[in-house]
């Protein structure tokens, strides 16, 4: 080890000089501590305890609903909200304040939230169709069941302070704001409440230049849900709305979770209804956090993103949104049709009383459901705007007719006898009843008088030809011997009056038989099986289940699991996160030689259909498209002097696309709907099935 070398003067000097700035820098920032310390401690104090640190919850992009395609059905745009803020929110002057908002949306044509179930009048209403709004109201209030709608108002005008200084108009507009802040439990732990969404860039700086009037009450930019076409499938696609506290907490003791369970703020959006509602999780994303230090005066002093927002996940359906639009463009041109023919001069029922009707078309190989069009339909970007005059209409524009709708099929039902009794062998497809109008089997019961009839004289009839003229004595005889419970178990098989699998909630409904008959309170009658047979008595099936049970025949007896949702992308489309398959739910085997016959006679009907029902300049012939459609038709009876009209298809007969079930509820002739939308289907599907690969490709 080498020895210690003294030092030079020069390296001496050095350290000397360094040691001495290391001392003055020390010593200045020993002096600013002292300073901040002791100096001016007492005053940073005060200004420490006179700033507010807020958490504020950031909100994720809500992804997107789109069809098949990528089209979408609901997006975001960024858009103003005014919201308050309860940590500055002076609870003295709150009134004063949305007064003076209120004056200022409405001057300027804007909206608000306001989710109390009365009229915004001075004499308050309660809002029809609204029964559990209201029962939440009187349970808020804590008044009596039996309480009307003025006493409601007192209370409310009690509980807010909304002392006589309002009148009566403005003091309901006060109070469903601040019933909303109630709903939305506004408070130090939910310190952020929308009061109104998507205003005008006009409105904000109005509210900006009058900052000193609205203390607590701030502009955000905020991503606002849109539905870029409202009418399209507003029924599949639904809407968000505000979440009510009791949604929020959650029911723990019925073992109910709530948004809250879930990390949902207080304030969130959610889906009400529809996709919406069912893919909420999906689409909701995670909301990030903001904190937000403010001085007492309001001064915003900084603001910084904690926890950055994780946006949520599109959502894409089988729907095709062409297709969905060209369908429900011919189903209200149809309807107006009929609502033009003048009456009968028999008196009979033209289809002019029509209400509304439903088409609902699917992939026969998949069961993706391609268009579910219900009439009449609504706007979903007004929805909350128009909900008490929608909710009101006798037509019920909110009712999904396509899924959630409940119809009797009709003389369509036909071809569930037939597929029973073929597969049963109860018949063969030469084997034939004689048809000479009336029904005369149960004359062997003393004093029988029941005769059920048909519509025409059809002679020796066997299965093909009894489907293509709809003959009611073959079914009513073949039925008979069939039997109700093999009607009832063949009808479940091709997907009628049982579960369709579908995501969204849609109505099971059921067939005609004992056990049902005795839930309806009613007696069960031999002669009844006759009536079932054709589609009458108190079967009741949607629209979706008479498209299902098409694609049940159209694949010899295959029922697949009706779909709408296609898959699950990330928010910037770049991976599918998650996509459906096809699933079989029920099958049997309906022969070559059955299915033979049954398309044979479904081809017969769609013959009949000729170009003497052309209609708003339609060509509804089946017979020149050049390939064979599979059709039946029925006329259900609504009461004694009026029907409603369904059809089912499936085309191309040999080797089906699609199969469509229809309902005009009221209506007539849903057969002659069939064209248009097997022409939409194959125009924006690359043309005819007829055409060659080359031809297509080419198109």
């Amino acid at each position: 080890m080498l020895p210690n070398k003294p030092q030079k003067p020069k390296e001496r000097g050095r350290l000397i000089t360094l040691s001495i700035l290391s001392a003055l820098v020390c010593g200045v920032y020993a002096l600013q501590l002292m300073n901040f310390q002791v100096v001016r401690g007492e005053e940073f104090q005060e200004k420490t305890q006179q700033m507010t640190v807020s958490r504020i919850s950031v909100k994720a992009a809500r992804g997107e609903i789109t069809d098949r395609n990528g089209v979408a059905l609901a997006n975001n745009k960024v858009g103003y909200n005014i919201v308050f803020y309860y940590s500055f929110f002076p609870a003295e002057s709150r009134n004063e304040i949305i007064a003076s908002l209120i004056e200022l949306l409405e001057a300027s044509g804007e909206d608000w939230y306001d989710p109390l179930p009365l009229t915004v009048s001075a004499e308050p209403e309660f809002l029809e169709n609204r029964d559990s709004d209201i029962d939440t109201l009187k349970e808020k209030l804590q008044v009596n069941g039996y309480a009307t709608a003025d006493d409601c108002m007192y209370q409310l005008r009690e509980l807010f302070d909304i002392d006589e200084s309002y009148d009566d108009l403005t003091a309901r507009k006060i109070a469903g704001v601040r019933y909303g802040m109630v709903l939305a439990d506004f408070s130090v732990n939910n310190n952020q409440y929308t009061f109104a969404e998507d205003v005008t860039a006009e409105l904000v700086l109005q509210i900006k230049e009058l900052s000193y009037q609205f203390p607590g009450v701030d502009i955000v930019d905020e991503d606002i849900r849109v539905y870029p076409d409202g009418d399209l499938a507003p029924h599949i696609v639904g809407v968000v709305g505000q979440m009510y506290a009791e949604q929020y907490y959650g029911d723990p003791e019925n073992g109910v979770e709530g948004y809250r369970d879930k990390g949902y703020p207080m304030n969130a959006l959610i889906g009400r209804f529809g996709i919406e509602s069912l893919m909420e999780e999906e689409l909701h994303g995670v909301d990030g956090v903001k904190t937000v230090e403010q001085s007492e005066d309001g001064t915003i002093l900084s603001e910084t993103i904690t926890q950055e927002p994780e946006s949520g996940n599109n959502v894409g359906l089988t729907i095709d949104a062409r297709f969905q639009a060209r369908i429900q463009e011919v189903m209200n041109d149809y309807i107006e049709y009929l609502r033009s023919l003048p009456d009968d001069p028999d008196g009979d029922d033209n289809g002019n009383q029509v209400v509304g009707g439903a088409a609902v078309v699917l992939d026969a190989k998949t069961g993706e459901v391609l268009a579910a069009v219900t009439a009449p339909t609504y706007d979903l970007n007004s929805y909350f705007s128009d909900y008490s005059a929608l909710a009101s209409r006798e037509d019920l524009p909110m009712v999904n007719r396509a899924f959630d709708g409940l119809y009797r099929p009709g003389s369509t039902f036909k071809t569930v006898v037939a597929a029973g009794a073929l597969t049963e062998g109860i018949i063969t497809p030469s084997d034939t009843v004689d048809c000479h109008r009336v029904y005369t089997y149960y004359d062997y019961i003393p004093g029988n008088t029941f005769r059920p009839t048909c519509l025409g004289y059809h002679g020796t009839t066997n299965v093909m030809r009894a489907l293509t003229v709809s003959c009611n004595i073959f079914f009513y005889d073949v039925g008979r011997r069939l039997g109700i419970d093999k009607i009832q178990e063949y009808a479940h098989l091709l997907g009628l009056g049982t579960d369709t699998g579908l995501e969204l909630s849609n109505a099971v409904g059921g067939i005609s038989g004992p056990d049902r008959s005795e839930l309806l309170g009613t007696t069960w009658q031999p002669g009844n099986v006759c009536q079932t047979s054709i589609g009458q008595m108190d079967t009741a099936v949607t629209p979706l289940q008479l498209a299902i049970q098409a694609m049940t025949l159209a694949n010899q007896g295959v029922r697949y699991r009706a779909r709408i949702i296609k898959e699950i992308r990330s928010y910037d489309d770049s991976e599918v996160l998650e996509s459906t398959q096809p699933e079989v739910m029920s099958e049997f085997a309906l022969s070559d030689e059955a299915f033979e016959a049954i398309k044979t006679g479904m081809i017969g009907a769609a013959e009949s259909v000729s170009e003497q029902y052309n209609v708003l300049g339609w060509n509804t012939s089946l017979s020149d498209l050049g390939y064979d459609v599979a059709l039946k038709t029925g006329t259900p009876q609504v009461t004694a002097t009026t029907f409603s009209s369904s059809a089912i298809a499936f085309a191309p007969a040999d080797d089906a696309d699609i199969a469509i079930g229809i309902v005009l509820e009221r209506g007539a002739n849903a057969r002659n709907l069939v064209r248009p939308i097997l022409e939409a289907y194959y125009e924006l599907n690359g043309g005819s099935p007829a055409n060659t690969d080359e031809e297509v490709e080419n198109a």
